[in-house]
């Protein structure tokens, strides 16, 4: 197969003149999504004999500089042409899906136009009945057709006014339509125009490749947790935003983790070079030569956001959420349609079914209240960190955020509040003293003490969370005792933060309590004292 890059051939014959030839069929077979854009895979099919291959209304936003064509073995291809044409020198490019929507209705509101005029001819006639000036009509037999000629007025009024409604339906289902196929008519003012110069003595299709920018996808997630099981099922999903100015129907797509514009390489270092410093001259005071250039950076700005603008605003994503992890490719097994324009279509890319360890997680400091937490193995592969959806027990709980490439060992969930676990904090017990032979060091007495009450009808798994003051000066000195005895005293390897996991049977109350000394030289001021 031959690969011909465009720019070998754009520079062999950068304007070549080519005799009015026949459009090619081609169509867009598959699509690599990236962070921030998208390659595309046009192939279109020449004849034998042909002497050059014309893709007519190509967007123009995609990048001529990455434009590729790969032929197979027998096809010589020549040099390419790529003009770009505005709307209104190609009137037939414009006939897209939407357009194609508002000719449909325009018709129908034709139609009901047509009908509501004939239905006012009707009346106009019947109104000449009742005032006499219709002359072709008979006196005699006028009373025998009143009612007739009621009812059927009565029947063109309601007609009419049912018209008018249908009208009114029609008109609001235009106007967003128009709007939105006049805001795509300015953001995409121009068409391109391929040639290719090539010979081959059989049917051939050609593979052309190239980059459009306006495209991104961002992953995304959905969590289910049954709480009863422990079963976890992490499903991928992806959010694919396109406004490349073309249509993708029917193709192969393909996302990846990889970041194309990312940083491939370094420059050579610089030496290190020692000098005697000159001094400079004073700044100039502020006057016109400064304003007119603050003028122009101003002029400059609002141009490059007119422009931005103009091509449409494009979903964002956040390319953060793929640094740390290993470029990894997803393959959609069945084709797709994602229109240019689509905000966000959410495509599912399978799910990961996980063993969990479900917690109700107590933090008496934060909240009075204990929340669900799904504790399990990270799953294997690359999960760039994104929105999930939390699902519980097939109830929807909230959104979160999934960050597997964290230091942590496991993977946490928080699934809600648990409002069958009653959490009661009691007063805290505060006092302070002075120690020692003269009163030299200040003591400050803490005491806390909590009761948790389970009731659900079956056991839970508790974690009981406490904030210990911890020193951090050899002259503050911290003395504390618990009950129960904690599992640590520094959980996740932070000194201070006390943990309690015990199971809680149903109905069963556990009490728990925590009493602090602090003592400090008498004179010193002891921050973070509550």
């Amino acid at each position: 197969m031959r690969h011909v890059p465009f720019r070998w051939l754009a520079a062999c014959v950068p304007a070549l003149a080519l005799p009015a030839l026949a459009t090619a069929q081609s169509r867009i077979d598959e699509v690599l999504v990236y962070p921030g854009g998208a390659q595309v895979t046009r192939l279109a099919t020449v004849a034998a004999g042909a002497k050059a291959l014309v893709l007519n209304c190509l967007t123009a936003r995609f990048d001529p500089d990455s434009l590729q064509i790969d032929a197979p073995a027998g096809v010589n291809l020549g040099p390419v042409q790529v003009e770009t044409l505005p709307r209104e020198r190609v009137p037939d490019c414009g006939n897209g899906p939407l357009d194609e929507q508002v000719r449909k209705l325009e018709v129908q509101r034709d139609l009901l136009s047509a009908e509501a005029s004939a239905l006012e001819t009707s009346l106009g006639y019947l109104k000449a009945l009742g005032s006499g000036e219709a002359r072709s009509t008979p006196a005699t037999g006028i009373a025998a057709t009143a009612d007739s000629i009621r009812k059927a007025a009565q029947e063109a009024v309601l007609k009419q006014l049912q018209l008018q409604r249908q009208l009114a339906d029609l008109d609001k289902q235009l106007a967003p339509l128009k709007g939105e196929r006049d805001r795509m008519t300015a953001a995409n003012p121009q068409w391109r125009s391929l040639r290719v110069r090539l010979s081959t003595a059989r049917d051939v299709e050609l593979k052309l490749n190239y980059r459009v920018t306006q495209a991104g996808w961002a992953p995304s997630y959905r969590a289910l947790l049954d709480t009863a099981s422990g079963a976890l099922n992490l499903e991928r999903l992806a959010q694919v935003s396109q406004q490349s100015g073309e249509d993708w129907k029917n193709v192969r797509l393909r996302l990846s983790t990889a970041q194309v514009a990312q940083k491939v390489g370094q420059g050579l270092p610089r030496p290190w070079q020692l000098d005697l410093a000159v001094p400079r001259p004073p700044a100039p005071a502020l006057g016109v030569a400064n304003e007119v250039v603050v003028t122009g950076q101003r002029a400059a700005l609002v141009s490059r956001l007119a422009a931005e603008d103009a091509v449409g605003k494009l979903e964002s994503f956040d390319l953060g959420v793929f640094e740390g992890s290993h470029a990894t490719e997803f393959v959609l097994p069945l084709r797709v349609n994602i229109d240019s324009g689509t905000q966000r279509a959410s495509l599912t890319l399978g799910s990961e079914k996980l063993q969990a360890k479900v917690l109700a997680r107590v933090q008496p400091q934060t909240e009075a209240a204990a929340y669900l937490v799904a504790d399990a193995a990270k799953p294997a592969g690359a999960w760039p960190r994104g929105t999930v959806q939390l699902v519980r027990d097939g109830a929807l709980v909230g959104n979160s955020t999934l960050n597997v490439a964290t230091g942590e060992e496991r993977l946490e969930l928080p699934f809600g509040r648990d409002d069958a676990v009653r959490v009661q904090i009691e007063p805290e017990q505060r006092n302070a003293a002075n120690t020692g032979f003269i009163g030299a060091r200040a003591e400050h007495r803490y005491g806390r003490a909590w009761v948790v009450e389970n009731r659900h009808t079956s056991a839970v798994t508790l974690q009981f969370i406490e904030t210990a003051p911890v020193s951090q000066h050899e002259d503050i000195k911290v003395q504390a005792q618990f009950s129960p005895a904690p599992t640590t005293q520094a959980w996740r390897k932070q000194p201070g933060l006390v943990l309690w996991e015990l199971p809680l049977a149903a109905g069963q109350s556990q009490r728990f309590t925590a009493e602090y000394v602090v003592s400090a030289p008498k004179e010193a001021q002891v921050t973070g004292l509550r």
